[in-house]
């Protein structure tokens, strides 16, 4: 291939952009993949994550971009690029600011008119490339013609900086290990502190929002039943809001990074790029809409699907009781937050999908952190952990959702049943002792309970053993005061399932 490094590309207002191409040898223009982010365009892969030991990992691989001895064996070319402040580029960094989306936007439109450029670009990439994939798509740049959104999120508030919204302080680490490394001369932004000091939806949050109207290009997008901390939604919310006339969706299992790298995953990326970068109408013939790992137990069955939710869903309530869940509404009754609810299954159980849990609290204080999770056990007792993202070395649980009950006002245009939707906009501060419907949107999953399994639903008020993914920033945790739960009677706490009939 041939390779041309630190090539200087003028953004709109004059601000250098520094990017390397690689190209296949010969004279014959290629479809490009273009990927732009702060963690450095030509930083080594081992230089960076030593512990990821991927198969085809090469002297020029980057970490979560695209393989260019790979893509270009097959006629691609990709252009990775360094965002303004970092690594060769001028500027001030501003994390997901419009400048950030407009950089972008004004690469893919030079890739669109090099010479060795057919004009057609996709983005491709995981985590933050996925994200600029997103976002540029809503600025609809002309010679952009598809993204592949790899493990992404779409709503900066809702997705990563504020889940439910509490502070994911794992941005402070992210930040201190992958950004400051990479940027350049001085005034940059300062993400943790913005997030930090920043607990409502404003100006800031939604210009860093995509507007999934805007997206009309094909889409391939990727989410892990695993990455609980800040992808999953984004990815899901993504397929269905983007106005695209193509879309895909699958949802994998394992690590962070070895699926986006697996034969079957560069497979079906390059099909994808094949249909709409190199106008071969049957490359995506078969591919179903929807693809999915669905969890049965500790194994993994693929399955394709026309939608989602899945259109056969049985949407169903398992109630909370004394220690419970069950079909049936209990007695009225209550339990000190946080407490623990059980399911025991007595046949096969398959949950696929969005949750939400409809819960009643009360309190001393004017605020409360209700963190919840689903676990999984088998009929011996052991818990099944889903694998996170850095593989089975990190599990974690089978769902995740947070809210802050000051933040429990929705937004009726945009909630579903299965699908809570939070302003997050004006706090409403609870009334001492006096209970408040809490709807608290759980993240989606995949699981399937046998015969013997147990569903466990924590409502707790810390999730340290999470480690990165927690959500301990002790600036910020609602903590205050003694809570109740409450449940049966007028106050039917229940957990809203997508069951999936054999």
């Amino acid at each position: 291939m041939r390779i041309d490094r630190d090539v200087v590309v003028p953004a709109r207002d004059g601000v250098p952009l520094v990017l390397d191409v690689f190209r296949p040898d010969g004279d014959r223009p290629a479809p490009v993949i273009a990927a732009m982010s702060p963690y450095g365009k030509d930083v080594h892969w081992p230089e960076r994550y030593p512990l990821y030991d991927l198969v085809d990992q090469g002297e020029h691989m980057v970490w979560e971009t695209p393989n260019p001895e790979w893509w270009t064996e097959r006629g691609f070319a990709v252009v990775r690029a360094d965002a303004r402040g970092t690594g060769g580029s001028g500027g001030r960094f501003d994390v997901f600011g419009r400048a950030d989306a407009e950089d972008f936007f004004d690469v893919v439109e030079w890739c669109g008119t090099r010479p060795w450029s057919t004009g057609k670009v996709a983005t491709s990439g995981i985590s933050w490339y996925a994200m600029m994939g997103w976002r540029v798509a809503a600025l609809r740049p002309p010679h952009l013609a598809a993204i592949v959104a790899w493990e992404g999120c779409t709503d900066f508030y809702r997705d990563w900086g504020r889940q439910g919204g509490i502070y994911a302080n794992a941005t402070e680490g992210w930040w201190r290990r992958q950004i400051i490394p990479q940027l350049n001369g001085g005034g940059h932004a300062d993400m943790p502190a913005e997030l930090s000091s920043r607990e409502l939806v404003d100006d800031w949050y939604r210009e860093r929002t995509v507007d999934l109207s805007q997206v009309r290009v094909p889409v391939l997008s990727a989410g892990n039943w695993g990455s609980i901390h800040l992808h999953l939604r984004g990815n899901v919310e993504g397929w269905l809001g983007a106005a695209s006339e193509h879309k895909w969706l699958v949802v994998h299992v394992g690590s962070h990074i070895d699926p986006y790298y697996a034969d079957w995953a560069k497979e079906l990326q390059l099909r994808f790029l094949r249909r709409f970068l190199r106008d071969d109408e049957t490359a995506m013939d078969g591919v179903a809409p929807v693809r999915l790992a669905i969890r049965r137990g500790r194994e993994v069955e693929w399955r394709d699907e026309q939608d989602w939710p899945l259109p056969r869903t049985r949407w169903s309530r398992l109630y909370l009781g004394a220690g419970e869940l069950g079909w049936e509404r209990p007695a009225a009754g209550s339990t000190p937050h946080p407490a623990d609810f059980e399911f025991t299954a007595t046949e096969r159980l398959e949950i696929t999908g969005p949750l939400a849990l409809r819960l009643w609290v009360s309190s001393t204080a004017e605020d409360v952190d209700v963190l919840v999770r689903l676990e999984q056990y088998d009929a011996n007792g052991a818990r099944i952990p889903g694998i996170g993202p850095g593989g089975a070395e990190t599990p974690v649980p089978m769902a995740v959702g947070w809210l802050r009950a000051s933040h429990r006002e929705l937004d009726p245009d945009r909630t579903l049943p299965h699908r809570p939707w939070h302003r997050h906009e004006e706090p409403s501060p609870l009334e001492a002792g006096v209970p408040a419907l809490l709807e608290v949107e759980l993240w989606p999953t995949s699981l399937t309970l046998e015969p013997g399994h147990r569903l466990r639903l924590g409502v707790r008020s810390e999730d340290d053993d999470l480690g990165d993914l927690a959500h301990d920033d002790p600036a910020d945790r609602r903590r205050g005061g003694d809570s109740v739960l409450h449940f049966g009677g007028d106050h039917a706490s229940h957990l809203f399932v997508p069951v999936i009939p054999e």
